[in-house]
């Protein structure tokens, strides 16, 4: 039951805030929250009671308006008890803010115990998460197939977009693994130029994530390079971070030649950085090799590496052939996790 605290804890310190309330010999209540409260996400509200015994302890969840605590945005409660060991989380659904992205909005965050209330002051964030996306290929010709990966969180809106900005739409999406691969088709008469895959939230339309790829009358990259990391997540507490690199000729014979391999990250605020320690040259043989990033490399550029949580890994990957005619660049988007 110790470890079992100590671990929820842990999780919740990460990324999250602490507020303890504790009068002389009584138990110590703790509400952990968010930094942010993402607009349209449900958000895990941790709430303990210290030291507590007997029966069901009630604790009552709200979000209030700020700064005048008049309107009640969202609510919940939870049953803290000895089977749960006086600690639960809480899930605040998605509450009636604003939609204006451009005006900084808080909220008063309440956790109400039978004897008590904690409270503190949260920003909500509009930053309903990260889709990133990558196709198969960054060149087609016309009546090619070809696939594209998707990775979020949440129910994600697709589409194609032709260079004259002409929407072609597809399925939604409910990415339960946070990974979804598809596969999709080329008309025989298509546009050339350079294509869009483009992806927004449900929730948030505003905002629009894109990838783009060009299609060209039947001019080809001679081989094409995936990437396969070992793990989906990188954590906070990891120690490293391995991804395979194939390469192999559009006529199926493996690539032997050389990768040059950087790493960096997608902050929350959308800002690029990459890890100059990270630059690796890769030898390429029998069409694979592997490369691995380091949690120095990381922190060699960022020292609290926890600030970087809800931020993406990047790799990028250039392939040359032993006669060094041949290049192509990749990108891989890797969310972290605390």
């Amino acid at each position: 039951v110790g470890i079992m605290r100590r671990t929820l804890l842990l999780l919740a310190s990460l990324a999250f805030a602490s507020l303890t309330s504790v009068a002389d010999g009584a138990p110590l209540q703790v509400m952990s929250a968010p930094n942010l409260l993402r607009v349209g996400t449900a958000e895990n509200i941790f709430v303990e009671c210290q030291d507590c015994t007997g029966g069901d302890v009630r604790v009552e969840i709200n979000v209030m308006n700020h700064p005048t605590k008049t309107k009640r945005l969202a609510t919940t409660s939870v049953t803290l008890n000895n089977a749960n060991n006086f600690q639960q989380l809480g899930k605040i659904p998605a509450g009636d803010f604003s939609k204006d992205p451009n005006v900084k909005q808080y909220v008063y965050l309440h956790a109400q115990f039978p004897d008590r209330l904690l409270e503190k002051v949260v920003m909500v964030s509009f930053q309903s998460g990260y889709i990133f996306i990558q196709t198969d290929k960054t060149l087609y010709t016309p009546n090619s197939k070809g696939e594209s990966t998707h990775c979020t969180v949440n129910s994600g809106l697709f589409f194609f977009q032709t260079p004259e900005g002409i929407v072609l739409p597809l399925d939604i999406v409910a990415l339960k693994s946070g990974i979804h691969s598809g596969d999709f088709q080329l008309g025989e008469i298509v546009s050339p130029g350079l294509w869009k895959v483009v992806a927004k939230f449900q929730s948030n339309p505003q905002q629009i994530y894109s990838a783009e790829f060009e299609v060209k009358e039947y001019v080809l990259p001679s081989f094409e390079v995936k990437l396969t990391p070992l793990t989906q997540f990188f954590h906070v507490n990891s120690r490293d971070f391995t991804v395979r690199i194939k390469a192999t000729y559009l006529f199926g014979q493996e690539v032997d030649g050389t990768a040059y391999v950087v790493f960096g990250v997608i902050k929350k605020d959308q800002s690029k950085q990459s890890f100059p320690d990270s630059l690796q040259r890769v030898p390429i043989e029998n069409g694979e090799g592997e490369v691995t990033l380091r949690r120095e490399h990381i922190t060699k550029v960022e020292r609290d590496i926890n600030s970087l949580v809800g931020g993406a890994i990047f790799v990028s990957v250039s392939v040359l052939t032993e006669s060094g005619k041949k290049k192509i660049t990749v990108f891989c988007f890797i969310f972290y996790e605390s």
